[in-house]
């Protein structure tokens, strides 16, 4: 294995076994006892060394700002502050030397058995970003079968802080097209094809479909009509969450054909739910889904969608918890 390359393996009693790399400070597997068998439930390389050349974000920290910011910059102030051009002309996920493409550090004095924390840390105008920002990525695998995931930041500048993770989930299926999904949501970002969001928000009525009561992911796709979703063939949108506590899931996703449910808890406002759309060899399209909880897309950008800016005085968190069961 690559001599930089690390990989920790988080247990519990149950058997459950969860696979993170420092390429990324990324989830490289997730295995859940199904009826007594270890299953993979996210789309994975079956060599750790092959998620060095990812190009769709598998599993991945995203950051130092996920998703996209239009026309590869932002405002603070009267300063623009420019960045590298890695979609189009916008950015994604940080840029061309985002997170995801860096070896993060592993605090090995708080390393146990179903915990580790992940260290990273930028210097003033870094990828084009303000401040010396420290940021850190912990993974805590509990008895309950709960993946908990929280992020932190803070910076000597105002800057923009929006991290997430980026795993796309399958739950032992070749397509999460034959998986259902929930989601305790009303609107999302109406978006330009490139992905930028329009600064407007949608009642999700348009979708024709009501997430609220769970729908299968392929019947959800084939019986929309909203432009996007039939351009797409599959869904690629970011859905305002209810303002609801972090212990009430606020989305759930289910197979029928291995009783496996997943649970997906934040404190975070928005999530980008996206069909592994654009997935190619050695994946099949529509091989997994993201889930990826964060704040408003392009936020520094549009001036009412709630700030994602953070002063020195300030540090940035955010909790994702990913919580697996099985029925049969």
């Amino acid at each position: 294995m690559n001599d930089l390359l690390s990989k920790v393996t988080l247990t519990n009693a149950n058997g459950m076994e969860v696979e993170l790399l420092n390429f990324g400070a990324r989830i490289s597997s997730i295995k859940f006892p199904v009826k007594g068998e270890l299953t993979e439930m996210t789309v994975v390389y079956d060599d750790a060394e092959k998620f060095l050349s990812d190009e769709y974000y598998l599993g991945a920290t995203c950051g130092p700002v996920c998703n996209r910011l239009s026309n590869a910059s932002f405002f603070i102030g009267d300063q623009t502050y420019y960045l590298s051009e890695n979609d189009n002309e916008n950015c994604l996920h940080g840029g061309e030397d985002n997170f995801a493409l860096c070896m993060w550090e592993i605090e090995a004095s708080s390393r146990t058995t179903s915990y580790v924390k992940f260290l990273f840390k930028t210097s003033d105008l870094d990828r084009g970003f303000p401040g010396n920002n420290h940021f850190t990525v912990e993974y805590q695998l509990t008895e309950s079968n709960q993946l908990v995931i929280c992020y932190s930041g803070t910076s000597d500048r105002v800057t923009p802080m929006n991290l997430t993770n980026h795993a796309y989930f399958n739950l032992g299926q070749s397509s999460c097209m034959d998986l259902t999904l929930n989601v305790r949501t009303s609107s999302f970002l109406t978006r330009f094809d490139n992905g930028i969001p329009t600064g407007e928000i949608q009642s999700t009525k348009v979708l024709e479909n009501n997430l609220r009561a769970g729908v299968l992911i392929k019947d959800f796709v084939d019986n929309c009509d909203y432009p996007q979703v039939i351009k797409d063939n599959g869904i690629d949108h970011c859905f305002i969450l209810d303002n609801g506590p972090l212990s009430q899931e606020k989305s759930t996703l289910y197979n029928a054909n291995n009783k496996v449910l997943l649970s997906v808890f934040t404190d975070q406002p928005t999530m980008q739910i996206y069909t592994g759309n654009y997935l190619a060899q050695p994946f099949e399209k529509h091989a997994g889904i993201c889930l990826e909880c964060h704040g408003f897309v392009d936020a520094p950008n549009i001036e009412h969608f709630a700030s994602i800016h953070y002063e020195p005085t300030q540090t940035y968190k955010s909790k994702i918890i990913y919580g697996f069961e099985c029925f049969a």
